[in-house]
């Protein structure tokens, strides 16, 4: 008798540039890294407005009520744009559903923002 893959969730959160087959390429993603690594993707949640976390929180509630311990991102990038802030709410959901947040994409793949430097070293 074979044991049934564990059940993750996916989460992602589109930009104002994504469409409908941008959001459809991300789920094929985490559905086929999902089941390389033995998991099963049961739902995805999609945060629609960049600037907000209710899915992200919706996400945590449903894994913490559900036992799920696995969560699939396409990218850190979802969490956060700003790495250090990707790294936090990776942390901070792996706490929160006492698992793991898995990235499809590695940070090679992922493009980020240099920091801006005033001229002259910010002395004047």
């Amino acid at each position: 008798m074979t044991t049934p893959a564990p059940l993750c969730v996916g989460y992602l959160r589109l930009q104002m540039a994504d469409d409908d087959q941008s959001e459809q390429q991300h789920v094929a993603a985490m559905a086929a890294f999902a089941e390389r690594e033995g998991l099963a993707l049961s739902m995805v949640f999609v945060e629609k407005r960049w600037s907000r976390a209710l899915a992200l929180n919706a996400l945590a509630a449903y894994c913490q009520s559900h036992d799920i311990r696995n969560v699939i991102v396409p990218t850190a990038g979802h969490l956060n744009q700003l790495p250090v802030l990707s790294d936090l709410s990776k942390d901070v959901l792996e706490q929160d559903i006492d698992g793991r947040v898995w990235v499809v994409a590695s940070t090679e793949d992922e493009s980020s923002c240099p920091p801006t430097l005033a001229e002259n070293g910010g002395d004047r």
